[in-house]
């Protein structure tokens, strides 16, 4: 990916009900973001994850059982999740923990997964540069980001693209003028 230009990527945001997708936590909010050719198209849904949302998760992201009572599962929009990520490089903050959690619920829901690529803003953070905190929300305000919303997946989402603008364009400066992808390999057991 061109640092100077990136374009083709999806900035992905995850709000959950737990932190690890091997203990039954859920997604209870999908935010991306996609930049294509100079174009941004944004998909932003509650999910409805089929169990209670802990009363410590709705203190973080503030995200009740009754917001998402009505709300799609995620089956009911895997595809169009996995369709809208398709052959575009992820770009998240911590990018195991969102991914996880997105290829876990793809594989629920039967449907082709698709290959996932990523850039972790994360470890471009750790690796590049030197914030006094690498949190999303604090090298927001490093950088004098205004966030006017923190745990919400869009407003994370559009924190990140921020943020990852001045990464991209430092690291131009610098003459790193491409990141190379990861694959993402699943840390779960396969469905066979």
């Amino acid at each position: 990916m061109r640092t100077n230009n990136p374009n083709n990527i999806v900035f992905l945001d995850i709000e959950t009900t737990g932190l690890s997708v091997n203990q039954g936590a859920k997604i209870c909010e999908v935010a991306m973001l996609k930049v294509k050719d100079g174009e941004e198209f944004t998909f932003n849904k509650l999910i409805n994850p089929q169990i209670p949302i802990p009363e410590a998760c709705f203190l973080i992201h503030g995200i009740n059982d009754d917001m998402v009572k009505d709300s799609p599962k995620f089956y009911e929009v895997a595809k169009e999740i996995a369709d809208f990520m398709e052959g575009y490089i992820m770009v998240c903050h911590n990018a195991s923990f969102d991914l996880n959690f997105i290829s876990k619920e793809i594989m629920d829901s039967k449907i082709k997964s698709p290959e996932m690529y990523f850039i972790d803003t994360l470890l471009i953070s750790r690796q590049y540069f030197s914030f006094p905190s690498n949190k999303l929300g604090e090298i927001a305000q490093t950088l004098s980001i205004n966030v006017t919303e923190k745990h919400r997946a869009l407003a994370d989402v559009l924190t990140m693209q921020s943020i990852s603008k001045y990464l991209f364009n430092n690291l131009y400066e610098r003459g790193i003028d491409t990141l190379e992808p990861s694959y993402f390999e699943q840390s779960f057991p396969k469905i066979i």
